[in-house]
């Protein structure tokens, strides 16, 4: 005979410790479901968010100039950006810089670039590029663009600037030298980042003080690494340039690096076609790229036709035309899709025109 000691017994404690489990299930329940929904109800506003916000070509690296007028509203800046190709909804821009900031646009000059974020961009126009007390200095920007922008905010004369940047002293600048004559010779070095000046700074100490920022930074580890790969500071501060200048993304700053080393190593790149000054100032991590480049053998790189920014880096050739053939064709097809969508644009804002003055006819004529 089965011992009955092994059989399992239910008894009304094991009823009572059950029931208290299944309490505790429910209680516990309903809060995980809220709490869950909650979670994904902030990522997907996150989700959106970051698509509404995110930049309207990566592609573009340059800056070009873009003024507001005094009296411009929120709209027509918007639909000034979206014009000018910087943005690309006009309503969708208006709409999140109104929830993200709480004042108006600033008259005044900009320099801004497609591959900025509706964020930032929004913030530069109502920031400018003064903080409460000094400026800022963005990666990329020619010493022109350096000195309007200041100019604009009141910290000079544009001209004074120039007068200042080519001023011969500056040649005793180690990093400078006298090769290059005139404003040029700062071309490059005007360190980007956030700098607080004494009330009454004049355009020369202004200078004076970006230059003193890149030496600092340029270190001796650097200048020996400078060295070591038989650059010049100003060389590298070309490269770095180049590289600024080709895209916005750091993890892929080295690699660019490595294909502009491997093309000046194998004489794909002659000599007279190397800049000689630097195209802006660079940012630090494309001077850091400049100097410590990847190790590969790529020697091409072309947008990616995901068109998010992006580089295919390739040693062979082939690959890189097919690559360029599949970017040409994914960025007809996007602007295809854009043109239309301006048409569409233009044509719902004239039947908006249309239909107001159709209601203004209507009330003057009642008025009569």
């Amino acid at each position: 005979m089965e011992d009955p000691s092994n059989q399992s017994v239910i008894t009304d404690k094991n009823i009572a410790e059950g029931a208290d489990t299944v309490r505790t299930h429910r209680r516990f329940h309903k809060p995980l479901v809220i709490i869950s929904l909650i979670l994904a109800v902030v990522f997907a506003v996150l989700i959106v968010f970051n698509i509404l916000v995110r930049p309207f070509d990566k592609t573009q690296s340059t800056y070009s100039l873009f003024t507001v007028e005094e009296g411009d509203t929120m709209e027509t800046v918007s639909k000034g950006l979206e014009k000018a190709g910087i943005i690309g909804n006009a309503r969708i821009f208006s709409m999140t810089s109104s929830l993200i900031l709480k004042s108006d646009f600033k008259p005044g000059n900009y320099f801004l670039s497609a591959s900025m974020d509706s964020v930032s961009i929004a913030k530069a126009l109502t920031l400018g590029n003064v903080t409460t007390d000094g400026f800022i200095i963005p990666d990329g920007f020619t010493s022109s663009q350096i000195f309007s922008s200041l100019a604009r905010d009141g910290l000079g004369e544009e001209e004074a600037f120039k007068r200042a940047a080519a001023d011969p002293y500056l040649s005793e600048i180690d990093f400078i030298g006298s090769d290059i004559k005139g404003a040029r010779q700062v071309e490059g070095f005007l360190m980007p980042g956030t700098y607080r000046m004494e009330t009454g700074a004049d355009e020369i100490m202004i200078i004076v003080t970006m230059l003193d920022n890149f030496s600092h930074f340029f270190n001796e580890d650097y200048k020996a690494r400078a060295d070591e790969l038989g650059l010049t500071v100003r060389q590298v501060v070309v490269i770095a340039s180049m590289i600024e200048n080709e895209t916005s993304i750091d993890s892929e700053k080295p690699l660019i690096s490595s294909v502009i080393h491997n093309r000046i190593n194998m004489g794909l790149i002659p000599p007279e076609e190397i800049p000689e000054v630097p195209l802006c100032s660079p940012g630090q991590e494309s001077i850091i790229a400049a100097l410590y480049p990847t190790e590969d053998e790529n020697i091409y790189y072309v947008l990616s036709d995901k068109l998010d920014g992006t580089h295919v880096f390739t040693s062979d050739k082939a690959e890189y035309e097919a690559c360029v053939e599949a970017y040409n064709a994914a960025k007809a097809s996007r602007d295809e899709s854009l043109r239309k969508k301006q048409t569409e644009t233009e044509t719902e804002a004239e039947a908006e025109g249309q239909a107001d003055q159709v209601t203004a006819d209507a009330e003057s004529s009642d008025e009569e």
